[in-house]
C-alpha cells in the first residue's frame, strides 16, 4: 500500500509538473522591452518542470538507492539556482544574463557527468539504513554524492545572502520612489524564495530518514509549492507596469525631466510649497511627479529629501501625512479612520493604520482616545478655573 500511495502521489507530481510548465511555455505577455528576462525565465521554469518530471518518473519506488539520491541532490542544485536567479529577476531585470547562469550551473553539470562515470565505474549500491550507508562511506559514488550535497548546502547559503541583498536594494529604490509602497514590495517573492530553501532542506533530510510515509509528505508539499508558486509567478507582469521606472532606473525614467537649476531653491522653500499645496496628499504619489510639479529634477530633489530631511521620500510624505491625519483627528473627531485615510492620501485604511502606528508608536485608535481624553481633562480645568 505504501509504495502504491508513492507511486500515486509521485505520479501526481509529474502531472503537475507538465501541466505547469506549458503554463508558463505558451503564458501570453504584454510585449514590453523590460519584461524580456522575464519572458526567458518562464521558458527557463517551463524546462524545469519538464525536466523535474523527468527525473520524478526515474524514482519508481521510495527506496533510498544512490540514483534516488542523485536525482534528489541534483533537484537541489537546479531548483536553488533557478528559483534565485528567477526571482533576482523580478527585483532587477537587469543583474541575470546566460554567461551568469551557466557559471553557476557548470558545477551541476559536471556533477551529473561524474555521477554517471562513477556509476559506471564503480557501481551504485543500495541506502536503505544508516548501516548501509556507514557500511558504504567510503564508496566513490557515495563521497561523489556527499561532497556534491555539500556543496549544494553552500549554494542554499550563498544564494540566499545574494538574495536577501538584492531584496533590499530593491525596497531602497521602492522607497525613493513611491510614497505607498507596500503593496509593491513583492512580499511573496520572498515567501517563494524562502518555500524553496525550506524544500531543499525536506529534500536534504530526506535521503537520511527511511520512512516511505515522510517521502510521501515531501511530494505533497513538493506538488503544493510547486502550484503556489506558478501561480504567483506568472501574476508579476501586473506588478511589473507600476514598478518598471525603478528598475529601469540607470536609464532617465522621463525624458521631459525638466532641467531647471536647483540651487535656485533652497530645501525649505521646497518644503514650504509642498506644505502649503499640501501636494504630499495626493494619492499614488511618486517622486517623478512631485519634481515635475516643483520644476526640479527628480535626482536632485531625491538627494535633497534624503541629505536635508534625513530620510528616503517614502519616510518623509509619510511623516507629512501622519501629521495631517493626527490634525485631522483632533479637529474633526467624528470622521472615521476610512474617511481619515483616504483625505491624507491612502486608499486602504490598513496601510494608514500600519504607518500611523510605525511613526507614532501607537495605533490611531489608542492615540485617539488619549487625544480626545487629554482635551476633555483640558477643557474640565478650564471649566472650573471659570466657575
Amino acid at each position: 500500500m505504501g509504495n502504491t500511495a508513492f507511486l500515486f502521489i509521485n505520479g501526481a507530481l509529474i502531472t503537475t509538473c507538465i501541466i505547469m510548465s506549458f503554463v508558463f511555455l505558451f503564458l501570453p505577455l504584454p510585449k514590453n522591452k523590460g519584461l524580456r528576462n522575464y519572458r526567458i525565465s518562464l521558458r527557463y521554469f517551463a524546462l524545469a518542470y519538464f525536466s523535474l518530471a523527468v527525473l520524478m518518473s526515474m524514482i519508481v519506488s521510495p527506496n533510498n538507492s544512490i540514483v534516488n539520491i542523485f536525482i534528489e541532490i541534483t533537484a537541489i542544485s537546479l531548483q536553488t539556482i533557478l528559483f534565485s536567479f528567477a526571482l533576482i529577476n523580478l527585483f532587477d531585470n537587469s543583474f541575470v544574463n546566460k554567461i551568469y547562469v551557466w557559471k553557476h550551473l557548470s558545477p551541476t553539470a559536471l556533477f551529473i557527468l561524474f555521477m554517471f562515470v562513477f556509476v559506471w565505474g564503480w557501481g551504485n549500491p543500495t541506502l536503505q539504513n544508516t548501516d548501509d550507508f556507514i557500511h558504504n562511506f567510503t564508496h566513490p559514488t557515495v563521497i561523489l554524492n556527499m561532497l556534491f550535497l555539500l556543496f549544494c548546502i553552500a549554494q542554499v547559503i550563498y544564494f540566499t545572502r545574494l538574495f536577501l541583498s538584492q531584496e533590499k536594494e530593491y525596497v531602497l529604490k521602492l522607497a525613493n520612489y513611491y510614497a505607498d509602497t507596500f503593496q509593491l514590495r513583492l512580499s511573496w517573492v520572498r515567501y517563494c524564495f524562502f518555500g524553496a530553501c525550506v524544500f531543499c532542506i525536506l529534500i536534504i533530510v530526506s535521503m537520511f530518514i527511511t520512512s516511505p510515509s515522510f517521502e510521501l509528505v515531501v511530494i505533497v508539499i513538493n506538488i503544493i509549492f510547486y502550484v503556489v508558486f506558478g501561480l504567483c509567478y506568472i501574476q508579476y507582469p501586473l506588478t511589473y507596469t507600476s514598478i518598471e521606472p525603478i528598475l529601469n532606473s540607470r536609464q532617465p525614467v522621463s525624458s521631459k525631466e525638466p532641467e531647471v537649476i536647483f540651487n535656485n531653491f533652497s530645501w525649505e522653500k521646497l518644503k514650504s510649497i509642498i506644505i502649503a499645496d499640501k501636494y504630499y496628499l495626493r494619492p499614488e504619489l511618486n517622486i517623478e511627479e512631485m519634481a515635475l510639479y516643483l520644476k526640479v529634477g527628480r535626482t536632485k530633489l531625491s538627494n535633497c529629501i534624503n541629505k536635508e530631511g534625513g530620510m528616503n521620500f517614502h519616510a518623509w510624505i509619510n511623516s507629512l501625512r501622519i501629521e495631517e491625519a493626527k490634525r485631522l483627528i483632533q479637529t474633526n473627531p467624528n470622521l472615521s479612520f476610512a474617511q481619515i485615510a483616504e483625505m491624507v492620501g491612502y486608499s486602504e485604511q490598513s496601510n494608514f493604520s500600519r504607518q500611523f502606528k510605525q511613526i507614532v508608536n501607537q495605533a490611531p485608535t489608542i492615540w485617539k482616545h488619549e487625544q480626545l481624553s487629554k482635551n476633555a481633562q483640558i477643557n474640565n480645568t478650564r471649566s472650573n478655573l471659570n466657575t
